[in-house]
């Protein structure tokens, strides 16, 4: 065989090579990146089980995710979910800003757990904003602690062009009352994450807040209608209830401020 007709054989052979590299690394680079990054963003026990996504299509389910509490709750975690469908764009796994077409999170099971001064969300939330931030100066630092003419190169970071949440249903916690309630949230959809004001991108972070910040605000709505519920239903249930009712009524203007 002639030596001109090898070449390009050796190359389709490291191209076939470098593409089954990718295909059985991506899936556990997934639920390291998840089990690893997770818990430094939000503070809290994040752990997703499996991730099965096709380097081919860029299609795939992530299973068994949860997303845990900060220290002080006693629910088990904030939310779990059993898959989450997701979309990327293939031609971006390599770039700097990696591209999700679509998130689709159904049938979440989510816990929201009222304090004496705040909720397990909101707690998340504020982790995610305190840890996002030391972890973006630390990569800065370490950027510009590199050795001369050692590019580094940006961070990682995410676009997600939809994001949507369906037939979720939360149970409401407020143990200081020794109350528990059942409430379904409205569909969450969140488009252009990270292409807002001409951004090309944001952090993981970033992105968590935006639908962390989402999730909080349904889950406060959803809240306050099934206190008034419930204090609704006090109230009529019996003369004997009056007090509770007003107890109640005067428990829930000061977890929500008025």
């Amino acid at each position: 065989m002639k030596k001109w007709i090898l070449i390009p054989c050796g190359i389709g052979a490291l191209v076939a090579g470098a593409a089954t590299a990718l295909l059985v690394s991506l899936n556990p680079i997934i639920e390291a990146g998840v089990n690893k990054f997770g818990p430094e963003v939000t503070g809290t026990h994040v752990f997703l089980k499996e991730a099965d996504v096709s380097l081919f299509s860029g299609e795939g389910v992530l299973r068994e995710f949860v997303l845990g509490n900060p220290k002080g709750y006693t629910a088990p975690h904030a939310a779990r979910v059993g898959s989450v469908s997701v979309a990327l764009d293939k031609a971006t796994l390599t770039d700097d800003v990696i591209v999700i077409r679509k998130i689709a999170i159904d049938s979440p099971d989510i816990i929201y757990e009222l304090g004496q001064k705040s909720n397990n969300f909101d707690d998340i939330i504020k982790n995610v904003e305190q840890l996002g931030a030391a972890r973006e100066k630390a990569d800065a630092t370490k950027k510009e602690a590199a050795s001369p003419g050692k590019d580094e190169g940006p961070a990682r970071k995410v676009i997600i062009d939809e994001l949507v949440i369906t037939n979720g249903k939360a149970a409401i916690r407020m143990p200081a009352l020794k109350l528990d309630f059942q409430a379904d949230l409205p569909e969450i959809r969140l488009t252009d994450i990270g292409r807002e004001k001409g951004q090309s991108g944001v952090t993981m972070a970033q992105a968590a807040k935006r639908v962390l910040k989402s999730i909080s605000s349904q889950l406060g709505d959803a809240s306050k209608t099934a206190l008034k519920n419930a204090r609704i239903s006090l109230t009529i249930g019996s003369e004997g209830l009056g007090k509770a009712a007003k107890d109640l009524g005067n428990a829930v203007k000061s977890l929500f401020g008025k």
